[in-house]
């Protein structure tokens, strides 16, 4: 364990509210699980951070591992993250899925792997019952390169369908399959594309957004729209502006889907500096909170709400070394505590496993 990675000194003890829940996170390439609040860190996979083709050396290897958004399975028994490390892609890999980007690793919380298989993108998305993960096994940027391909994967690592996506219906920029709530679909940005293999769709533009997040119940959907955090129906209707002018792409729901925490930017962008605000907007009330701020050399970041709802993850970001420290606070903006002093990533176990 890296010398300084805890919080710098003992803290009182809180209630038993966010107990549930166990903290994972990544740093220089390693994978750490720990307690809650940050203490009593274990690493269970041990990583060599790598910036770049320029320090891969032939017939080396050297793992890097790194999760993109969630990394917890929904029932909180396996993680699923990246090993990104060298050599860059696999040998034997069928022509349709072009050229990996890396390794998917599904394990316990202990480390132990279950599963590894190639594949390409960002995100690894959970399906709801916690039984397969979706991936891109090509990823065409924009449809560039012709059309794109997701993989559903199960447990074992093997391959349960290769979902085919129109390059017309491909989004620009990067994109990563989000599962629908239901469990019968993926979502790409504008895009539902359906498990049983049906053709793909156009979702309403409104939900096409990048970084748009669904609620827990996957009726409503949050994005940034011109500057302005919207609210919307999933199908993109009755949209509405909860939010001011300038918020930042970040947006967390809480469990109950309540609440949406974002992050408000005042930042004029004619330096190396900033001002924002991590905020919570009570959606049946309009009740805006205030929970931290930031400014000059660091931003804020919203990472996501503890499975009880009552506190919310966030990180701070220094400008020009990018590093972030990770911290907690209760949603009503008491009671801040960073937990580790530096991060690459983080998620907090959605709950208990069941017996």
């Amino acid at each position: 364990m890296e010398e300084g990675t805890t919080a710098p000194s003992p803290q009182p003890s809180l209630s038993s509210r966010g107990r549930s829940g166990a903290l994972a996170y990544g740093v220089d390439g390693d994978i750490y699980v720990a307690d809650w609040d940050g203490s009593n860190p274990v690493e269970i996979a041990d990583g060599v951070h790598v910036e770049g083709a320029d320090e891969c050396v032939e017939g080396e290897r050297r793992p890097d591992y790194i999760a993109f958004g969630t990394a917890w399975s929904p029932d909180g028994r396996y993680l699923a993250y990246w090993d990104r490390g060298c050599p860059y892609g696999l040998p034997s890999v069928p022509p349709e899925r072009g050229v990996p980007w890396g390794t998917v690793i599904i394990s316990d919380p202990e480390g132990n792997v279950v599963a590894s298989f190639p594949g390409q993108g960002w995100t690894i998305s959970w399906s709801p019952d916690s039984k397969s993960v979706a991936i891109m096994d090509f990823w065409s940027p924009g449809g560039s390169e012709g059309d794109a391909t997701i993989g559903v994967y199960g447990l074992d690592g093997g391959r349960q369908a290769a979902l085919t996506v129109p390059s017309e219906l491909l989004p620009s920029g990067d994109y990563s399959p989000v599962w629908s709530r239901d469990g019968t679909s993926l979502l790409l940005s504008g895009v539902q594309v359906p498990l049983d293999g049906g053709t793909p769709r156009e979702l309403p533009a409104d939900t096409s957004h990048s970084g748009a997040a669904y609620s827990p119940d996957g009726s409503r959907v949050a994005y940034i729209d011109k500057g302005s955090l919207v609210v919307a129906k999933a199908d993109g209707s009755d949209a509405r502006e909860p939010g001011g002018p300038t918020e930042w792409w970040d947006a967390a729901w809480s469990p109950s889907g309540d609440r949406v925490a974002y992050v408000h930017d005042d930042t004029e962008r004619i330096d190396d500096s900033s001002r924002t605000q991590l905020r919570v907007r009570d959606l049946a009330t309009g009740t805006e909170t205030s929970l931290a701020n930031a400014s000059g050399p660091e931003w804020l970041e919203v990472i996501e709400f503890s499975p009880d709802g009552d506190r919310i993850f966030f990180s701070r970001v220094e400008y020009g070394t990018g590093d972030a420290s990770l911290w907690s606070i209760d949603a009503d903006g008491s009671d801040p505590r960073r937990l580790v002093a530096r991060i690459e990533w983080a998620d907090w176990r959605p709950q208990s496993p069941s017996p």
